[in-house]
């Protein structure tokens, strides 16, 4: 069979394999194959269908990057060529093999999210240098693109290194390997390493081929849209980024990612964008060997059972490598980088089967973490029930927000708000602000219900409520969101989870904002509630926290804590004053 054949064939076997199920694959995966034998027969059967597949072309780039060398490990030890797997052939063939009616490509931006040690700076490198060497373009300019210069160069270099062990493909193609850049005299190519700062304003740059490697590390999307509008004068250009997951949720590459998976699932059309994300569903256990497979397509070639064992076993037992875990070798986004808690203990916490109504004979402490505009205003109630003479924290969550935020298109979360309101775990209140009378209501209805005890507040924007409550007979206590206050049940709070003495029903936007608290501690060992970015919303951590404030004294003393803790601190303070050099 001739290699034109073999690549073609070898990609869309991929894609029926992955599609019946005979290769595991997660959602994604099943969609970009779906969408290629889709198209296949499209091309096939629809004359109005603008693309066609051209299996030399696809084969051209495929046998291309298999003359390239290894660069690093065992097999560049060997002096062993390239050999692509299946699914590398399939994205290959996909980006290269499909053309217009004019003969170009169709494909000029390319998104591929896939776990750690799957050959990806390989991919992007061999990549990169077909577009600049191979491809028929003169004056072919080619980047390696990062905001900083140690990323820029992580895919360069393996391409640089790649030439310089093939000195026959130097003399074949008339390319040249200096310090700085690949090139080509006879057709005044090139193919170098950029970044913000590298090499300074990238702008004015004429691009035939953007490789992004690592996208989720980039905060802005400045890079990305310099590299896109820098391809305009080009007539079949090609953006490629690949990245694992990251935490940055209101990003570039999460805002790109956010888009494959609606084209992919036919929500958007976008017939000029290639996407893949390899990582788990929804419904896999992430510990399960079996899933590490799925997100894995290089799993028993580049990526080994034993290695990601190991990395499992320091993630099971840590909230950071944890998250590590999760977005590096499984493609899972998490939105916290520094974890305040292992959110693998919070899920073995959750039952369904709770509600607060079975807990009317205990001890109730509330938590209230208000917004008036654009953050969840979140309110908690917190149960502690007596278990063997140990204390079970209990806790319930409501959630509440204004009809405006979640009409905004420019909210980074509206869709998973207008879910959450659809499953009935969000209040939405009509109007830009959010309604406290609402909240107001719900309180003292579970005043009524319950036994409330106190219920603690930050008092930025709850102040007014809190004072109408109080005046209605409820006992509200401020609860100022410095270390001093936060840092204690913080510590309390994650130390019964571990201990499995925390329960919830499973709230998944309480879920959402425990994963989001991010914490540092200082000197003297204190934490504090924090998040990576605005979009990152903690407040209902918050609240569960601000009610832990409440109930720890009362856990440890049986006895209410004073309402004046603002004069008891004072006291501490004083008493230490003697202590001073």
């Amino acid at each position: 069979m001739s290699d034109v054949i073999a690549y073609a064939n070898i990609a869309t076997q991929y894609a029926t394999d992955v599609v019946d199920g005979t290769t595991d694959a997660c959602v994604y995966v099943r969609q970009a194959c779906q969408r290629h034998l889709t198209d296949l027969d499209r091309a096939k059967n629809e004359s109005a269908f603008e693309f066609e597949f051209n299996s030399q072309l696809a084969a051209k780039a495929c046998r291309f990057i298999e003359l390239l060398p290894h660069v690093k490990g065992e097999l560049a030890n060997r002096r062993e060529l390239i050999l692509l797997e299946p699914w590398q052939i399939f994205i290959i063939a996909n980006l290269f093999g499909w053309v217009d009616f004019d003969g170009k490509r169709r494909f000029r931006y390319a998104y591929v999210e896939v776990p750690r040690k799957n050959a990806k700076s390989t991919l992007a490198a061999g990549i990169g240098l077909y577009l600049g060497f191979a491809d028929g373009e003169m004056g072919a300019e080619v980047y390696s693109a990062a905001t900083t210069r140690d990323q820029a160069r992580i895919v360069f270099e393996t391409a640089q290194s790649m030439v310089r062990k093939r000195p026959d493909m130097q003399k074949a193609m008339g390319i040249e390997v200096s310090a700085h850049a690949v090139s080509s005299i006879a057709t005044a190519s090139t193919f170098k390493a950029v970044s913000r700062d590298y090499g300074g304003n990238l702008d004015g740059l004429n691009v035939q081929g953007a490789l992004i490697d690592e996208l989720h590390a980039h905060k802005s999307n400045d890079t990305y849209e310099v590299m896109a509008t820098g391809m305009g004068a080009r007539e079949q250009p090609l953006l490629f980024a690949i990245t694992t997951a990251g935490f940055i949720l209101d990003g570039v590459c999460y805002e790109q990612r956010t888009l494959v998976t609606k084209v992919l699932s036919g929500l958007e059309s976008h017939d000029r964008y290639f996407g893949i994300i390899y990582t788990i569903d929804e419904a896999d256990d992430w510990r399960d060997p079996q899933s590490w497979r799925k997100a894995n397509p290089n799993y028993g070639i580049s990526v080994h059972k034993d290695a990601l064992q190991a990395e499992y076993q320091r993630a099971a037992i840590s909230p950071d490598a944890q998250a590590d875990f999760l977005t590096k070798h499984l493609c899972v986004w998490v939105a916290a980088r520094s974890g305040w808690l292992n959110m693998q203990d919070w899920d073995d916490a959750a039952d369904k089967t709770l509600v607060a109504g079975l807990f009317d004979k205990y001890p109730c402490f509330g938590g209230l973490d208000l917004a008036s505009k654009v953050d969840l205003a979140a309110r908690i109630k917190l149960f502690v029930k007596k278990i063997d003479d140990e204390s079970h924290y209990y806790l319930f969550a409501n959630f509440y927000i204004n009809r405006a935020q979640l009409d905004n298109a420019n909210n980074a979360n509206q869709k998973r708000f207008i879910e959450w309101e659809r499953q009935g775990w969000l209040t939405v209140t009509d109007g830009n602000i959010t309604d406290f009378e609402k909240i107001e209501r719900d309180i003292i209805h579970d005043s009524t219900q319950y036994d409330m005890q106190e219920t603690g507040y930050d008092p930025f924007n709850a102040t007014y409520l809190a004072m109408r409550l109080n005046e209605q007979g409820l006992n509200m206590v401020e609860v100022p969101q410095r270390v001093a206050y936060l840092s204690e049940p913080m510590k309390h709070l994650q130390a019964l989870l571990t201990s499995k003495r925390v329960h919830h029903d499973g709230n998944p936007i309480l879920r959402w904002c425990m994963g989001n608290v991010t914490v540092k501690k200082d000197a003297n060992d204190n934490v504090f509630p924090r998040k990576e970015s605005d979009a990152n919303k903690i407040d209902g951590a918050v609240a569960a926290i601000i009610a832990t404030n409440r109930a720890q004294y009362y856990d440890e003393t049986g006895d209410l804590p004073s309402k004046d803790f603002e004069s008891q601190l004072g006291d501490y303070l004083t008493d230490f004053v003697s202590f001073r050099g």
